[in-house]
């Protein structure tokens, strides 16, 4: 039997850098011009948040369980699983995610932190939830990676974990916790893959991970813990 110490995170990558590039940059030529769909969708998501209604925290959590459902299939199963076939299995857990939310929206638990109690937890969760739908493509094309094959909210799985970890961090109820677990385990795999590919931004997801977990973890409210 093989030792599998010997083995390291490479051995069972399937792909290249250049494979993995690739693939982003055929998939935003094939999709053009959806990625305007999705800035009108990223900017409907801030400003309903910003409403600070529970209508539009419903409608900005509807939204953010569609670009789920995007994700699963333009990506996942349309994209992803062409290079690795734990794509078929990844795909699945993220319509989990978009379904998850949606459901949510549908509910009076989406009610959001109110900056006035925890000023701190707002700022936090709304840095983390900018950066997902409209920073991130600008944080890759500072590591040298280009614009052709950027990541974009709603097509592709990285800024969209990232922003749903924003959103979730607004929440002032505990479903905070349970929304927020698919695009964190999401963010520790994405760190891994690029890790191994020697990507230089490979801790970035995973640092507004950690960013928008102080806000989740924090206190609802300045007087009472939730």
């Amino acid at each position: 039997m093989a030792d599998w110490s010997s083995y390291s995170l490479s051995d069972f990558l399937l792909f290249s850098p250049q494979v993995y590039e690739r693939l982003f940059v055929l998939l935003n030529r094939d999709m053009w011009p959806w990625q305007l769909a999705a800035l009108v969708g990223s900017v409907a998501v801030l400003a309903l948040t910003l409403r600070g209604t529970l209508s539009g925290s419903r409608a900005a959590f509807a939204i953010l369980g569609a670009a789920w459902i995007s994700v699963a299939s333009i990506f996942f199963l349309g994209r992803y699983e062409t290079i690795n076939w734990l794509g078929a299995y990844i795909a699945p857990v993220a319509g989990l995610e978009g379904a998850m939310l949606i459901l949510l929206s549908f509910t009076d638990r989406v009610g959001l932190v109110d900056p006035r109690k925890n000023r701190l937890a707002f700022s936090i969760g709304l840095a983390v939830l900018v950066c997902g739908l409209f920073l991130y493509p600008l944080f890759e094309a500072a590591f040298g990676l280009s614009f052709e094959g950027a990541q974009v909210f709603g097509l592709t799985p990285d800024p969209t974990a990232v922003a749903t970890l924003g959103g979730v961090a607004l929440l002032s109820g505990r479903l905070r916790f349970l929304a927020a677990v698919i695009p964190a385990a999401w963010c520790i795999f994405t760190a891994l893959t690029l890790w191994t590919l020697e990507r230089a931004d490979f801790f970035l997801a995973p640092g507004l991970l950690i960013i928008a977990l102080m806000a989740i973890f924090l206190p609802r409210s300045t007087d009472q813990s939730q």
